[in-house]
């Protein structure tokens, strides 16, 4: 049972406590006062601040220099910002390409105007269209932001009636976006009034000789003595393969005329190429004894074949890519 003592206690002891407690509310209340207060002062001041710089006008930065830009904010007390790049059609890379805010608009001075810088026209790859159909050419062309600006018409001995048999720019060159590309569509093989060089690439001179007689054509012969091909084997011709020629005209031949090393052996290259619907770029390089070099670099259609007499020193190691990816590897003793 409780005595008058302990009801006394406990009573001071309530009272202590809720007396603490309205202190530290009172405290509270305090620091929260000040913390207002200092904070509307700071707002204050620095809205003086602000408010007591003086007003000046945007100058107008576009199509200039970023270095340009920055001194010409520079004489009126305002900064820039980068806010991006973009790729701009007439405005030069490193340019200022548009402002905010704009040219013209009055602000304080310690604006920071925020710009996005040119990076020039954008440059595109020309697709290889070789091999493909009229529609499947034109759509590649608009996918890489190009335009079809020509369709032109030739006899070919090399593409089917109604495949593209060349272009110009060439696959892989590279163009501005929305530039032309002029294609030549095959009307497959010429009526006997018109004559086509066939391609002689990588064949023997005799071929040619035979050819260049029926045709009544004249063959010029040149010699390559640092060819990588057998000796006798034509490396090059001018004019190209379905170039149309006249009787009488010349076509000319560059025969491998390389000497042959003691210890020099000749590799069978036998390489086919996969089914599908558009021509491969193939390149063949050879890394032997004499350092590397590129055998064929030139464009394929599809399921044709490749069989070469290619002569190497020492070991060697045949690498062949198709449209720039390693397709086959292969080290030879």
């Amino acid at each position: 049972m409780a005595t008058e003592t302990d009801n006394s206690f406990e009573e001071f002891i309530g009272k202590k406590n809720r007396s603490s407690r309205r202190k530290w509310v009172v405290a509270l209340l305090v620091l929260v006062f000040f913390a207002a207060l200092i904070f509307v002062s700071i707002d204050w001041v620095m809205g003086a601040l602000v408010h007591t710089r003086k007003e000046v006008q945007v100058p107008d930065i576009t199509k200039k220099p970023v270095t340009t830009a920055l001194n010409a904010l520079a004489t009126v007390n305002l900064a820039l910002k980068q806010a991006g790049v973009e790729f701009a059609e007439g405005v030069a890379p490193g340019s200022v390409l548009r402002q905010i805010p704009s040219a013209g608009s009055t602000v304080r001075e310690g604006r920071v105007i925020r710009v996005w810088i040119s990076q020039g026209d954008e440059m595109v790859f020309v697709p290889s269209v070789t091999g493909l159909d009229l529609r499947a050419a034109q759509l590649a062309i608009r996918q890489a932001g190009l335009q079809v600006e020509k369709v032109e018409h030739a006899y070919s001995l090399t593409m089917e009636k109604g495949q593209i048999i060349s272009q110009k720019p060439a696959a892989d060159s590279m163009l501005t976006r929305g530039d032309k590309v002029v294609i030549t569509l095959s009307d497959g093989e010429p009526p006997a009034s018109v004559i086509l060089v066939p391609d002689f690439h990588n064949k023997k001179l005799a071929e040619a000789t035979l050819w260049a007689s029926t045709q009544n054509i004249n063959l010029i012969v040149k010699e390559d003595a640092t060819s990588p091909f057998p000796y006798g084997t034509i490396a090059a011709q001018r004019p190209g393969a379905d170039s149309e020629i006249a009787p009488n005209s010349n076509l000319e031949v560059t025969v491998s005329r390389r000497p042959a090393s003691d210890d020099e052996k000749t590799y069978h290259l036998h390489y086919e190429l996969p089914q599908g619907k558009k021509a491969m770029r193939i390149r063949v390089v050879m890394e032997d004894a004499n350092g590397e070099r590129e055998v064929i670099n030139e464009s394929k259609q599809p399921g044709s074949k490749i069989d070469l007499e290619v002569p190497y020193s020492g070991k060697a190691t045949f690498r062949i890519l198709s449209d720039g990816i390693l397709v086959r590897e292969r080290e030879i003793q």
